[in-house]
């Protein structure tokens, strides 16, 4: 029998429990009558004094060419140390050493093999061959670590995002979020807010066997605001912190989802069943009047006449944040779960088992890009920064806990 979604469980008191600790964060084990495990912390490390700082930066605003990038959408590192960028507007891939120092561009821009048009993502894949997300060729396309094309396939979702959201399992399997509506499209729409549902799936795709299919994770509801611009068309702009439904890829075979509303995320298997449940009693943050003008003048920063429209999106900023901002994955199971937190205050990831043992805090001393996401391989975190000019570098961090590779 399918499990019910688990944002619709109902947890029942009284059930055998049992308590653990790790460091500072004790947790309470509950087994529902389904089998599905409910751990609750009461409360989560307080984070550290100490953030993870960098030892390693790549970018420059002038000089060696190999050293600037225009538009960073990718971002990997192998075992060796050797780190891997994707740069779209060169459409190149270039690798650099230990140090920092670049060792030889990958690819280069062009239709042919082992060349990009549109490249938005990328995933190293086994020590031994990055898979390259083309939107522009429709096409994943995977060359060794010295550039060669070693094949391509079509891509199984035929989308375009600004940075790919797809990963590969330990299968590989390539999978990718996706989602559908029954409502129909109006043109010319209709102005102001709009809320919308959606089902939302994770479609997957096995090269090897050319099956495809899909598990469905859910629905979405969206709210947007639509308005006419001065070019004589639409803008859609999203509200800013409404709880939306995240749904990750763990490369074992398992899914990690949160509604983001509260701080609970669950635990799902292939099948979609709820299998467990991570639960933490965070107190809300509130969407304050500085986060709302702070919308307002980026806005009216980059396009004065949207002004008006910003302040009524601003308007309809719900009164508390999302509990959890992203989920991620790191190279040996950990889940990083990335609180929502008060102005000012640095990025602060949860880092949990696959069990739902909470095993470490890690504070970021460092101001990483959502888009591409951050990685975390072989013990060090990767990411993408950006300067007060919006120029573009590369960062690695100084290496993580022992608990955590």
């Amino acid at each position: 029998m399918r499990h019910l979604p688990w944002f619709v469980l109902i947890v029942v008191s009284g059930l055998s429990c049992v308590s653990e600790s790790r460091g500072t964060s004790a947790a309470v084990r509950d087994t529902l009558p389904n089998g599905t495990i409910v751990v609750h912390y009461a409360r989560l490390q307080d984070p550290g004094t100490t953030p993870l700082q960098t030892d390693l930066r790549i970018g420059v605003t002038e000089g060696d060419p190999h050293l600037m990038f225009g538009d960073i959408r990718g971002i990997d590192a192998g075992s060796d140390g050797t780190i891997y960028v994707l740069d779209y507007q060169a459409s190149e891939i270039r690798a650099y050493d230990q140090q920092g120092h670049y060792l030889r561009t990958l690819t280069r821009k062009g239709s042919g093999p082992g060349e990009l048009m549109e490249a938005n993502g990328m995933v190293l894949v086994g020590d031994s061959a990055l898979w390259i997300q083309d939107h522009s060729q429709w096409m994943m396309i995977a060359v060794d670590l010295n550039g060669e094309e070693l094949t391509r396939v079509k891509m199984h979702v035929l989308s375009y995002g600004y940075v790919w959201n797809g990963t590969i399992d330990n299968e590989g399997r390539f999978w990718k979020p996706t989602t559908h509506s029954d409502e129909e499209r109006q043109y010319p729409p209709k102005e102001g807010l709009t809320e919308g549902h959606a089902r939302a799936y994770l479609k997957s795709y096995d090269p090897r066997t050319d099956l495809a299919d899909s598990l469905y994770v859910g629905e979405l509801v969206y709210r947007t605001v639509i308005a006419r611009n001065n070019r004589g068309g639409y803008t859609y702009r999203s509200v800013p912190y409404n709880a939306g439904t995240t749904t990750i890829v763990d490369p074992a075979g398992r899914f990690w989802q949160t509604a983001g509303s509260t701080y609970r995320i669950a635990r799902l298997t292939e099948r979609g069943d709820t299998a467990m449940m991570i639960e933490v009693a965070a107190d809300p943050i509130p969407v304050t009047e500085k986060d709302r003008q702070r919308y307002v003048d980026q806005v009216a920063e980059q396009s004065p006449s949207d002004r008006r429209v910003a302040e009524e999106i601003a308007g309809l900023m719900p009164e508390f944040k999302p509990a959890i901002a992203g989920l991620a994955m790191d190279d040996v199971g950990h889940l990083w779960a990335l609180r929502t937190t008060r102005d000012s205050e640095p990025a602060t990831y949860d880092v949990f088992d696959a069990d739902g043992t909470y095993v470490a805090v890690v504070t970021l001393g460092f101001n990483a890009s959502r888009y591409p996401s951050i990685r975390i391989r072989h013990g060090r975190v990767y990411a993408v920064i950006r300067d007060s000019l919006d120029v573009e570098s590369v960062v690695r961090s100084e290496p993580l806990p022992e608990t955590l590779r």
